[in-house]
């Protein structure tokens, strides 16, 4: 019997209880989305709250879950558990939350870990030790390697009750960013031929852990669930360019996107997240067939920053999809924003999360209403 503080681990499958039915009906909306074909109903996906019996569920901080696995997977759970119960479009997943260095670990690289925030990587490597790094450097240990065995206890005690997903990872430039610290901007322009042994090693980096998260999750690699929500057959990871949105075009264009493309290629194709505004850097992963959705961070106080309705535009006529909440306008009901949201879902280019729409003043009362309303529209 597997406990903790008195609590079954045993238990989590059924507390979860997600439906399979309704499970399958989201996962076949989601694909054909992807797929750039038309489902029997847009999807759009909510949370709702937990059921008293799922509140037993332990809940660690992040510190907590960082240090057992067995915490991590309550956690995860307890996400996954509000994912299910509003029986949308969404579809519940889970990762081990480990942080943006996860990878990182396998060079030997670890994060500082923090109760109340995700870790943060604070220990680099130099320019001598980058320069003689190789391939073959890259190896299972420290964090990555507590990370796949918390996907094999996930997978002991959940079995198919709950996909799992590729732990958090960075895109080439975000990983060489993390992997030399903030000089890695100056050598952008001192010394592009070792930023370009870097990013290419990051690439590697990228490459293999995937490929190890892949098979610990028992998925295919051009296939995916992420997020807590996200189902797709024909994209096979998300990529986060979180550092490449604050380099200029010229960096975009040269250490970005031509090794996001070889990473996002051997998978398949990618979606691509990064928090904040870049123009140019949308533009790019619009442009390229690698790329085959986007998601923006919506960064609190500047969540007008994304003007929705232009980039929805660019990225219809692109042919990708978007998948994310976006922010409720000021004075906004429910029902407007559902529409908003709506006159782009039906187009193919957005799959939604809808939890804005519930928010005081003049929202859903709960998502059951929400969803009949959403599903009204056509």
């Amino acid at each position: 019997m597997v406990t903790l503080a008195g609590f079954d681990l045993r238990r989590l499958p059924e507390l979860l209880a997600a439906d399979p039915q309704r499970l399958d009906l989201a996962r076949q909306r989601q694909a054909a989305v992807w797929r750039g074909e038309r489902p029997d109903a847009w999807p759009i996906t909510f949370a709702a709250p937990l059921t008293p019996a799922q509140e037993q569920i332990p809940r660690p901080d992040l510190a907590e879950a960082f240090g057992s696995a067995e915490l991590m997977l309550c956690g995860q759970v307890r996400g996954a558990c509000a994912v299910a119960n509003a029986r949308s479009d969404a579809v519940p997943s889970a990762r081990g939350n480990y942080g943006v260095g996860t990878t990182l670990a396998c060079l030997g690289l670890e994060q500082d870990v923090f109760a109340d925030k995700m870790p943060w990587v604070r220990q680099h490597l130099t320019r001598e030790q980058i320069a003689a790094l190789e391939p073959d450097d890259i190896r299972i240990r420290g964090t990555f390697a507590r990370g796949l065995e918390f996907m094999h206890l996930a997978r002991q005690i959940m079995g198919s009750s709950l996909p799992l997903y590729c732990m958090d990872t960075q895109g080439p430039l975000d990983l060489a960013h993390l992997i030399m610290g903030d000089d890695f901007f100056y050598a952008i322009h001192d010394d592009p031929p070792f930023v370009h042994h870097l990013v290419e090693l990051a690439r590697e980096l990228g490459t293999r852990t995937h490929l190890w998260m892949k098979e610990a999750a028992g998925e295919p690699v051009t296939q995916m669930h992420h997020s807590n929500g996200l189902y797709a057959e024909n994209v096979g990871i998300r990529v986060c360019e979180d550092t490449t949105a604050v380099v200029a075009p010229a960096a975009i264009a040269t250490f970005a996107m031509p090794y996001t493309r070889r990473l996002a290629r051997q998978f398949g194709s990618a979606w691509l997240h990064y928090c904040g505004r870049n123009d140019h850097l949308t533009r790019a992963a619009c442009a390229v067939p690698e790329v085959r959705g986007i998601n923006f961070g919506h960064i609190p106080g500047h969540e007008e920053d994304h003007v929705f309705d232009d980039d929805m535009a660019l990225i219809a006529a692109s042919a990708k999809v978007y998948f994310g909440s976006w922010p409720r306008r000021a004075g906004e009901g429910g029902r407007e924003y559902l529409r908003r949201l709506h006159r782009w879902a039906c187009r193919g280019c957005l799959i939604p999360g809808g939890d804005a729409a519930l928010a005081e003043p003049d929202g859903f009362a709960n998502v059951a209403a929400a969803l009949d309303y959403w599903y009204s529209l056509g």
